[in-house]
C-alpha cells in the first residue's frame, strides 16, 4: 500500500520529522460465543468487549460476519512511537479479549513500522 503524499511540508520547526518512527500493530481475531442464543445476544457481549478495548484507546472493527450469532470477527489495532511499547499495547489488548466471555479460535497478530527516513 502507497503511503499518502503530504499536501504541505513545514520545515525549520524545532525537529524535522526525519527522526519519527511510528510503530502500527493489529490482532485480527475469530472469537466464537457458544452460549448466544441470538444476534442480540452476541451483540450485547461484543459491545462490551469492544468498548473495554476502546476504553483503553485501541481502535476496534467488527469486521465480520454480521450473521452468525455465536461468531465475530474482530481487528483491533494500535499505534505507538516505541516498539516495545507496541508489545506491551497488543499484549495489553490480548488480556482484554482472552479475559472476556468470547473463546478465541483464531488470532493474528502483526505489526510494522514507519519512519520519514524510510519513504523514496
Amino acid at each position: 500500500m502507497d503511503r499518502p503524499t503530504p499536501v504541505r511540508i513545514i520545515h525549520g520547526g524545532p525537529r524535522d520529522m526525519e527522526d519519527i518512527r511510528a510503530y502500527t500493530g493489529t490482532l485480527v481475531l475469530d472469537l466464537s460465543l457458544p452460549h448466544a442464543a441470538s444476534l442480540k445476544d452476541r451483540r450485547k457481549s461484543l459491545r462490551s468487549l469492544i468498548d473495554r478495548l476502546l476504553q483503553m484507546d485501541f481502535a476496534v472493527a467488527q469486521i465480520g460476519p454480521a450473521d452468525l450469532a455465536q461468531r465475530a470477527f474482530v481487528a483491533v489495532s494500535a499505534v505507538t512511537g516505541n516498539a516495545s511499547r507496541l508489545d506491551e499495547r497488543l499484549d495489553e489488548a490480548e488480556r482484554i479479549v482472552f479475559q472476556s466471555e468470547f473463546d478465541v479460535r483464531v488470532r493474528y497478530r502483526d505489526t510494522a513500522s514507519w519512519s520519514d527516513s524510510s519513504r523514496s
